[in-house]
C-alpha cells in the first residue's frame, strides 16, 4: 500500500501559517490591535524626541517682532543651533522667560506641557521671540535713541520705524556690560516690545533655539536671516 499521501498529511504547517479558510481568532485580533497601539506609541515617541531635541514648529503670538515677523506666522526652530555654537548678534531666537530650557528631561517636560496646552487652545505666554543685540562681555547702551554696542552705533535695518513717531523707538538705556552666560535681546518693533530694556538680560539656559525658517504664510515661505 502506498502511504505517501498519509505521510504528506502529517507534514507540520510552517510557523505563522494561517489557513485562509479558517476565521481569525480572538487572539489574532488582539495581537493586531496591540501592534497598532505600539506603532502609534512609537511614532508619538519619535515625534516627541524630534520636537523636543532637534526641530520644532512654533507660532508667533505677539507683535514685538513686526515687521520681520507678524502674529500667527509659523516658524521652524532649530533646537541644535546653540548646542553646537553660541548665539550671534542679529540671531532671532526663542526663549522661555524666567524658565530654564536646558536638559533632556526638562525639554521633554516642556514639550508635553505644550501639547497639553495646545489641546486646550492655549499657548505658553513666557515663550518669547526676540533678536540678539549684545553677547556676554559686550557693553550695551542706548543714547539719543541709538543702540550702541561696544562703543559702536549699530546699523539695524530690521528695526521697525514707528508710524506714529516716524522713527525707530529705541528709548534710552544706561551703559552696562552683559554678564557671562547672558544675552541682551530686543524686539524689532521697538516701541511695542517688552525685552531686555525692561526685564533685563536673558539667561542662555532659557534659550530653546534659533528661528531659522518661516513656513506660513506661504507667500513669505523661506529662511530667516539677520
Amino acid at each position: 500500500m502506498d502511504n505517501r499521501n498519509e505521510r504528506e498529511a502529517h507534514i507540520p504547517e510552517p510557523a505563522g501559517f494561517t489557513d485562509p479558510g479558517k476565521p481569525a481568532g480572538k487572539n489574532s485580533f488582539l495581537r493586531e490591535v496591540a501592534e497598532w497601539v505600539l506603532y502609534i506609541l512609537a511614532a508619538f515617541i519619535l515625534a516627541s524626541l524630534i520636537q523636543s531635541e532637534v526641530f520644532a514648529l512654533t507660532e508667533v503670538n505677539m507683535s514685538s517682532m513686526v515687521s520681520t515677523l507678524i502674529e500667527h506666522d509659523k516658524l521652524v526652530m532649530n533646537k541644535l543651533a546653540y548646542r553646537l555654537s553660541d548665539p550671534a548678534r542679529g540671531d532671532i531666537l526663542i526663549f522661555l522667560k524666567d524658565e530654564q530650557a536646558d536638559g533632556f528631561i526638562r525639554r521633554i517636560s516642556i514639550y508635553t506641557s505644550d501639547v497639553s496646552m495646545k489641546l486646550k487652545g492655549e499657548f505658553r505666554r513666557n515663550r518669547l521671540i526676540k533678536r540678539v543685540i549684545a553677547l556676554p562681555g559686550d557693553t550695551i547702551e542706548i543714547r539719543d535713541n541709538q543702540v550702541i554696542v561696544n562703543g559702536e552705533i549699530q546699523a539695524e535695518p530690521y528695526a521697525r520705524i514707528d508710524p506714529d513717531e516716524n522713527r525707530v523707538v529705541n528709548g534710552e538705556l544706561a551703559l552696562q556690560t552683559v554678564p557671562a552666560g547672558k544675552i541682551f535681546v530686543m524686539g524689532d518693533n521697538r516701541g511695542k516690545s517688552m525685552d531686555s530694556r525692561s526685564f533685563g538680560f536673558v539667561d542662555i539656559t532659557s534659550v530653546e533655539g534659533k528661528a531659522v525658517f518661516r513656513v506660513m504664510p506661504f507667500e513669505k515661505f523661506g529662511g530667516l536671516y539677520p
